[in-house]
């Protein structure tokens, strides 16, 4: 087996010749590094010229790492305004003997410390035996994240909210148009409540004084039935403005999990150090991985599994131009900061044979998006944004503006050029006791050219360059709508709508964003991954974003929380089988 500890995988036919050495060629001159683009690769016959983060590439190097016959489906080549690009750590080349500098010994190898990888770390090291050797590319963990969508547990039993297993499990597959597999969804609702339970537990332990409880949301959205699932995180520690700020509670709750982990005797939490290949063994197993610290190459031997917990590839803008719809990338912002998800586990796994979601991907989609990011809470301007209606690029209203995130957001980029002209229109009524905030607060935007006020519509139209009979045509059907509580043109709810009228009228950029994508390699009720045979990889584990099976084409938002619901019970669960065997 030296031949194969030196190049990290084994020939069992699970990789395509084809394309092997173009890949090699990609990863050895940099076309999978930080900038997405090396002008050596174009030598080797890649094209990955990096434009604007998402530019000229060939597509083969997303495509020829399945491990199964693919085919192109040809999609419009758009460019993408999403140029957060992170540094990409997976290698698919043969990496010698004389590259790698040591060998390490493990029982456990948990690739990630995010949400998913924290808690598969935990978990795994319960026991006070089981060796956990927990790696993270980037500096520290990081998670934007405000809830965690479950099943039962005592905090829903205290918040006297039973929420029906059998219930949710349609949904989550409705949701899906039933293009999941059994187990994934299945495993959510089965032990979602005992994770949320082993969690708090594990704040109980830890030093940020976090304590999780059940938070009753909005029954309906738009006629969507939305499901009360969520349990939600607070600390005496945080201020304010991280509590408002969406999201911005996970870094904290990362950073807590992870300190606990750390001060284990048989934890070992290592930042600056990547996974760049998995080793499957002739047998079928795989055994470890080759990473990468600041020495250099190195292996690690897991004896009783690897756990891929690596996130999406939100942060690598020429894999969502592969594996993405043209519309869900071509004019939305990104607000996520994190930069380590650039689909390594994914990459990593597709390269030993797992299985993979069906593409295209599915992502984590919101509107109040603005041409660079997202207008968070914490801004002071989204109560005017939510309060004005949506208007396209031709004047003309086009959505239900009760509809949930995703499907605002799917609306706006169903528009003209993706939704680039999108706007919210709103007056003096929607400014409400706040007006004077609000209006303080828009002024940064006013400046940008993302916000303008007008004195009429007609002025308003002018800023936004729309045919202003049109838009003072849409916004007096509008009014009318409130005034009969009928919205005749998209069924909106109507009894908080108000007119669009007064002393000024506003127009805010409204656009669509993403803050991950929720595709990944197709697991079993262990979160054991799945060949293309649907047999499980032994030794290998995925989990949170890294994995898939659980949503397909799209992030149903109106079921809160399901996305860190499933980081955590899967980040619990793989930890748990890959260190105990527990099922």
């Amino acid at each position: 087996m030296a031949e194969q500890a030196a190049s990290g995988m084994s020939r069992r036919g699970f990789m395509r010749a084809a394309g092997v050495s173009l890949l090699g060629a990609a990863a050895a001159t940099g076309a999978f590094g930080l900038t997405g683009c090396a002008g050596e690769a174009k030598a080797a016959g890649v094209t990955v010229e990096n434009k604007g983060g998402c530019g000229d590439f060939n597509e083969s190097i997303y495509t020829d790492v399945f491990p199964v016959k693919t085919r192109n489906v040809p999609v419009l080549d758009v460019e993408s305004g999403i140029v957060r690009q992170g540094p990409v750590a997976f290698e698919m080349r043969d990496i010698p003997a004389s590259e790698i500098t040591r060998t390490e010994e493990t029982d456990v190898l948990v690739c990630g410390c995010g949400l998913t990888g924290s808690v598969a770390a935990l978990a795994a090291s319960d026991d006070g035996k089981t060796k956990v050797l927990c790696i993270e590319k980037m500096t520290k963990g990081r998670g934007m994240f405000e809830g965690m969508g479950v099943v039962g547990g005592k905090k829903m039993e205290e918040g006297d909210n039973i929420v029906d297993k059998a219930e949710m499990m349609d949904r989550m597959r409705h949701a899906a148009y039933y293009r999941v597999p059994i187990d994934p969804i299945k495993l959510w609702a089965d032990r979602s409540g005992e994770a949320a339970d082993w969690l708090q537990d594990k704040f109980d332990e830890g030093e940020g004084q976090i304590d999780t409880y059940f938070k009753k949301g909005n029954p309906s959205a738009h006629n969507f039935e939305v499901p009360q699932t969520e349990i939600a995180f607070k600390s005496p520690q945080w201020s304010e403005q991280t509590v408002k700020n969406a999201g911005g509670a996970g870094i904290y709750i990362v950073a807590d999990l992870a300190n606990t982990f750390s001060k284990r005797s048989n934890a070992d939490l290592r930042y600056s150090t990547s996974a760049v290949q998995l080793i499957r063994e002739d047998n079928g197993r795989v055994t470890g991985a080759i990473c990468k610290d600041a020495d250099g190459y190195f292996r690690v031997n897991a004896s009783k599994g690897v756990i891929l917990a690596t996130g999406g590839f939100d942060s690598n803008p020429a894999m969502l131009k592969a594996w993405c719809r043209a519309e869900d990338i071509a004019a939305c912002a990104s607000w996520c900061p994190n930069e380590g998800t650039t689909g390594d586990g994914q990459l990593m796994g597709l390269a030993v044979g797992g299985q993979m979601d069906p593409l295209p991907a599915a992502i984590m989609n919101f509107d109040f998006g603005s041409p660079d990011s997202f207008y968070a809470s914490n801004l002071g301007i989204t109560a005017l944004v939510s309060a004005g209606i949506m208007i396209n690029e031709q004047g003309r209203r086009f959505a239900s503006e009760g509809l949930p995130f995703q499907a605002r957001s799917n609306a706006i980029t169903a528009q003209r050029h993706y939704g680039t002209d999108t706007w919210r229109v709103a007056s003096t009524t929607q400014l409400g006791a706040n007006a004077a905030t609000i209006l303080e607060k828009l002024e940064p935007f006013k400046e940008k050219g993302w916000a303008f006020e007008a004195s009429s519509l007609d002025e308003l139209a002018g800023y936004m360059n729309v045919p202003a009979d049109t838009l003072k045509a849409e916004v007096a059907r509008f009014n009318t709508f409130v005034d009969n509580k009928k919205d005749e043109d998209f069924n909106r709810p109507m009894e908080k709508a108000t007119k669009i009228e007064g002393e000024k009228y506003y127009a805010i950029k409204h656009q669509s964003s993403i803050l991950a994508t929720v595709s990944g390699l197709v697991v079993d009720y262990n979160c054991n991954v799945l060949d293309y045979d649907n047999e499980p990889i032994e030794g290998l584990f995925a989990a949170g974003g890294a994995s898939g099976g659980f949503f397909s084409g799209n992030y149903p938002r109106h079921i809160f929380g399901p996305s860190v619901g499933r980081c955590v019970t899967f980040g619990y669960v793989a930890g748990q089988t890959a260190a105990q065997g527990v099922k």
